[in-house]
């Protein structure tokens, strides 16, 4: 870390903790004597103090105990989370709550928890669960995005590592279930509001609001129930960007060896708004004592909208102008030429304003019906995700000739490159470039949509080892449909003129935060978006440039699946050992629809507008696909002593492929106009209908050391043999296009589809600590720790046969998380330190020298100062230390740095 970094993470803690140190240490005498405590925040603990009197553990501290007791009752390999109170988790985000779990970390977008990875693997892995159902989701991947959803919904979440044959298959890493809060089991009126401001120092805007409420009460003498939460969370963003796009041959060099140019580089920043409105609802109705009814429901709507200001994209290995010739060179052993200097080279200079909305809402009825000793819990589900996707790019492009420029990756390999120019080229006057159009789609919807309904059936016996039967089904009905919508781009209907839509984008926060010795411009010639569509809105736009169906886009993905299984629970005499055993039986129809390029189809650039490549006829194709697979799973666990307990599982699990790979779609694109006397490369992305399933014979075997109700050691070895895991294939074909004025002319098309590989083993270990600091004198004994830590050894795997074998996507061998923590019942600061090592985006990536994401650590805090009983000031600091996202290629060239920015978020919480 840098010592800039450093020195603003100390101040940023310092002032932080000294403002809330001194609210604490002043307890006002105006603060009320605590009364009687609910349920639902304190936990008795086993330990006494000095009088002998019993320790009440509130707070943070309370839902770490939570967790532990939740973590030693389940027969099962697991790790969760439990809130503070009802409806309080110290994060906004779940995905933040949860990366301090064992094995646990997250994918972060614009500086928010968005994905779960479980023991280092891809978080399309994970299969999550809401109560015990599956949500749908938008983005047409299996990976649950959690920026749709509130932390102040749940009462507990749960993390499988190991599944029983009565859950629902799809999780190759774990299952994770987010279990909401049930009027019944609170048992009593209970009210919950907390209002928040939440900062992006990096954003500068004005303090945006997070306001959630949560009601829940019983009726009828406690048989009827009912609880509802609303959520409104409202961010500015600001994330600030410099890309390049890897490496390509250089076309220009002669020599008997081939040297490598970088294609582009880019300068972005993307400014905007988020906003999220979501709300939960239960409802129980004990009718009988023997039967329950009751309904679930969860509805949320994310709305993202973005400037995407865009300056500076050049590129100097594209030629699109014609050959970008050599001034002077610098090239590493690998032929990399990591320092260049040259002319003629082209540009874009672009502005794109996007919005994103995405809708979802999945509503349950169930029953719970006891009879005879036998016990039954059927529900049935229906849910729904819809995104609509608007995108608009304003575009010039460069005059010949084009620029004299200049890069240097070897100023700080660990940060943007260096870029400047020469031949007194002035990349900010307008006189440089043309306007080529305005292209995008417009509300380009994706739809999921789920109807799920299942039954459970248990009957608890006293056949020996045998304590309970359980059996039951699921059934599944999914259909992920897209239509891809394009406008194509086109200068029509604007004037001759528009230079004056151009200006210098300067934004003083831009790479503040980076204190590095690389050079760049921090100001760039851009387009300036609220005066354009002042005076083009969007309405003028589409009405003369109407969005047009991408046939060779548009797919419909169905699942069918249904399952069935039978599980016995197991219990010694003495109930030391206890465990499962079962089977799942699982069947999968695949249907995927699509249109695909005709025998006879053209492709043709500008078919969508200048700069598109596209196919002048497409026709539907459907395949359907059925995979039968039968999945035992073992659980043991046995205790040894009073505070030891050794476990051990096996299973066969099954993973599907995530929906959007399986659609049958042809996506071909070039990046820059066609290069004359030049190679003209361009991009084609494939589907894949036949994908199989990912399955694995997964074994882990653990050692948990309970130290009282607040104290844990626990270590574990797991290994999964995985076959038909899925990798991006790519390899070059050949084609012709035709051009507006009826020529042709070659291009290589580099294409990406997604294939099965072989089989590969995954092993890795995991240790946690967790423990009150209870025995140490005074105030320390408030002090708490947790720390855990996992290691993941993985094969390479073969995708073409005669190539190299590739690394995995996704898998970080080395994970941490160190939390350290402070809760005396009224004062409560905690600090999380997460850490992943670097890992593979994408092994290859179009040209070929792949995508790694260098290793990642963030500083989150977060406190609370307990006014009374029932107010409670709240405050919490998110990337503490403004750490930067860094992705390269495998010769350490940059290809992405990013900063988010540090989130600030004070407010008052009050529970009733």
């Amino acid at each position: 870390m840098r010592h800039l970094e450093v020195k603003r993470a100390v101040r940023a803690a310092i002032v932080f903790s000294a403002g809330f140190s001194a609210l604490a240490l002043a307890a006002p005498a105006w603060a009320q004597d605590s009364g009687d405590q609910s349920d639902d925040s304190s936990v008795t603990s086993d330990d006494q103090d000095a009088a002998g009197k019993e320790i009440i553990v509130t707070g943070f501290a309370a839902s770490l105990q939570r967790a532990i007791e939740n973590k030693r009752n389940l027969d099962v390999i697991s790790d969760g989370i439990a809130a503070e109170d009802i409806g309080k988790y110290p994060e906004q985000n779940i995905a933040e709550s949860l990366q301090r779990v064992t094995g646990v970390q997250i994918s972060r977008n614009l500086g928010e928890g968005q994905f779960l990875s479980v023991r280092g693997l891809d978080p399309k892995f994970t299969n999550t669960l809401y109560n015990g159902r599956q949500l749908p989701s938008g983005s047409g991947t299996r990976a649950f995005d959690f920026q749709v959803l509130s932390a102040n919904f749940a009462s507990q979440v749960d993390v499988y590592k190991s599944p029983t044959a009565d859950l629902m298959e799809s999780g190759l890493a774990a299952t994770v279930n987010m279990q909401s809060i049930r009027p019944l089991t609170v048992g009593k009126r209970r009210v919950a509001i907390t209002a928040e401001g939440t900062y992006d120092e990096q954003a500068r805007g004005s303090i945006r609001p997070h306001i959630s409420a949560l009601y829940t009460d019983t009726f009828l003498d406690n048989r009827l129930g009912w609880s509802i939460a609303v959520d409104v969370n409202k961010r500015n963003i600001d994330d600030q960007q410099f890309v390049t796009d890897g490496v390509i041959q250089d076309s220009t060099w002669a020599g008997p060896d081939p040297r490598y140019r970088i294609f582009a580089v880019h300068q972005n920043d993307l400014v905007g708004d988020d906003e999220r409105i979501s709300a939960t609802s239960a409802l129980q109705f004990k009718a009988t004592d023997s039967l329950e009814l009751y309904m679930d429901t969860i509805v949320s709507q994310f709305d993202q909208r973005y400037n995407y200001f865009q300056g500076n994209q050049w590129y100097a290995g594209a030629g699109a102008l014609g050959p970008s010739p050599t001034d002077t060179v610098t090239v590493d052993d690998n032929g990399v030429e990591t320092a260049w200097r040259g002319t003629n080279v082209f540009a874009w200079t672009q502005s794109n304003r996007f919005a994103f909305k995405q809708s979802m809402w999945s509503t349950a009825f169930g029953a719970k019906y006891d009879f005879g000793g036998w016990k039954v819990d059927a529900e049935g589900s229906y849910g729904k995700a819809t995104e609509r996707t608007t995108q608009t790019f304003v575009s010039w492009a460069t005059k010949a000739p084009g620029a004299s420029m200049w890069y240097d990756t070897t100023v700080d390999p660990d940060g943007p490159i260096s870029i400047g120019f020469y031949n007194d080229f002035d990349p900010t006057d307008k006189s440089h470039y043309y306007f080529t159009g305005v292209q995008g789609s417009y509300k380009q919807p994706t739809t999921d949509k789920i109807w799920n309904g299942r039954i459970d059936v248990s009957r608890e016996v006293d056949l020996g080892l045998i304590r309970a039967i359980r059996f039951g089904g699921t059934y599944q009905d999914r259909t992920l449909a897209s239509t891809p919508n394009a406008m194509p781009s086109s200068a029509a209907g604007f004037p001759a003129d528009m230079d004056s839509y151009l200006s210098i984008y300067s934004n003083p926060t831009y790479f503040k935060s980076y204190d590095g010795p690389a050079e760049f411009p921090r100001s760039f010639l851009t387009v300036d978006l609220d005066k354009f569509f002042h005076d083009f809105p969007m309405s003028e736009i589409t009405k003369n440039n109407p969005p047009t169906q991408v046939l060779s886009t548009t797919t419909k993905v169905q699942e069918r699946s249904g399952a069935g299984y039978v599980r016995l629970d197991l219990a010694s005499a003495n109930s030391r050992l206890r465990g499962n055993v079962g089977v799942r039986y699982v069947i999968t129809q695949e249907a995927s629809s699509g249109f695909v390029p005709t025998p006879d189809a053209k492709l043709v650039y500008g078919y969508f507008g200048s700069n598109t490549l596209g196919y002048t006829d497409a026709a539907l194709q459907a395949q359907k696909f059925t995979y039968r697979n039968l999945l035992p799973s073992l659980n043991l666990a046995y205790q040894v002593g009073n505070d030891i307990v050794v476990r051990f599982a096996a299973a066969k699990v099954m993973q599907r492929p995530d929906m959007n790979l399986l659609a049958a779609a042809s996506s071909p694109s070039a990046p820059t106009v066609p290069p004359p006397d030049q190679e003209w490369r361009g991009n084609l992305r494939l589907g894949n209908p036949a994908l199989k399933p990912y399955l694995a014979n997964q074994f882990d075997l653990s050692f948990e050391w309970y130290m009282g109700k607040r104290g844990l050691l626990a270590a574990a070895v797991f290994v999964k043999d995985v076959k038909n895991l899925v990798l991006t294939s790519y390899y070059d074909m050949p084609a012709v296009v035709t051009q507006s004025d009826g020529s042709t002319r070659p291009i290589t098309l580099a294409v990406a589809q997604p294939m099965n590989t072989e089989k590969a083993t995954l092993k890795g270990v995991e240790a946690g600590f967790q423990q009150a600091l209870d025995f140490l004198p005074g105030p320390l004994s408030h002090l708490g720790v947790q720390v855990n830590y996992t290691h993941i050894w993985s094969d390479k795997v073969v995708l073409d046969q005669g190539q190299p074998a590739l690394p995995l996507t996704g898998i970080s061998k080395n994970t941490y998380n160190i939390t350290g923590y402070y809760d005396d019942g009224r004062f409560s600061v905690h600090a999380g330190y997460n850490y992943r090592s670097r890992w593979v985006q994408d092994p290859l990536s179009f040209f070929g020298d792949g995508s790694f994401v260098n290793a990642y650590g963030q500083l989150d805090m977060s406190s609370s100062f307990k006014i009374n009983d029932k107010v409670s000031i709240l405050a919490s600091v998110a990337n503490v230390t403004q750490t930067g996202m860094h992705l390269v290629n495998k010769y350490g060239i940059t290809r992405y740095y990013g900063l988010s920015g540090r989130r600030f978020n004070f407010g008052v919480r009050a529970s009733f």
